[in-house]
């Protein structure tokens, strides 16, 4: 079994989310993992026969990384096939508008102060931003009846509202948690299937620090000659 590797110091690596932070595509990415990891385990589906005795319904609903032998999409909605839907239900997950708010006046800080190794208190160059971004992202759930896709959106309801907290906490957000289960409808594209969207909002951080190298004007040349 292979082990995570250590730092110098004993701690645990790094999460990538440090470098990359949240941008849309991660985000989409976080969500379609923890869908198929969900699904690919048929105990942790909670109607499954065995967690909720007497619903079976989807017992046989498990994920694989193979077209051919998956038993449910799970996939980024510009990555919808019709055709996949006359064989197997779907999960896609759309991602929705994102909102800045900012944090204080001029989004926050304006300088940083840090402690140096003598104890004493320095200032770090530069003005220090900060702001939060509000999001969601739709997981729409499609099955061949309503009764399909009523118990795939409270799948996907019940594992994202339950472990929101910890996917809270993992992914380094702010807030996580699911917002809205929508009403089941037909999907406008085929009158024989069915489709529930599950809402997820989150909020995420994200600071920056602006070090200005020269005045905004001094590299601009202005030659009133050039003027009629």
């Amino acid at each position: 079994m292979a082990t995570a590797p250590q730092t110098l110091v004993g701690l645990d690596p790094a999460s990538s989310l440090c470098t990359t932070g949240h941008p849309a595509n991660v985000m989409t990415g976080i969500l379609l993992r923890l869908l198929q990891e969900h699904f690919a385990s048929p105990l942790a589906l909670e109607y499954n026969g065995v967690n909720e005795p007497g619903i079976r319904s989807l017992e046989g609903y498990i994920w694989t990384d193979q077209v051919e032998t998956t038993r449910i999409q799970i996939l980024p909605v510009w990555n919808y096939n019709p055709q996949d839907l006359q064989r197997r239900p779907a999960l896609y997950v759309k991602r929705n508008g994102l909102k800045p708010e900012r944090l204080g006046i001029d989004e926050g800080f304006t300088t940083s102060p840090v402690r140096a190794p003598d104890f004493t208190v320095q200032r770090v160059p530069g003005e220090y931003k900060a702001k939060l971004i509000f999001g969601s992202h739709t997981v729409f759930c499609v099955g061949g009846s309503g009764a399909e896709a009523e118990l795939l959106g409270m799948e996907v309801f019940n594992h994202l509202d339950q472990f929101g907290p910890v996917i809270r906490q993992n992914m380094n957000m702010h807030r996580f948690g699911v917002t809205e289960v929508g009403e089941v409808s037909l999907l406008d594209e085929f009158d024989q299937h069915f489709v529930v969207p599950v809402v997820c909002g989150h909020t995420v951080a994200s600071a920056w620090r602006i070090d200005t190298v020269a005045p905004w004007l001094k590299t601009l040349a202005i030659d009133l000659r050039t003027f009629p």
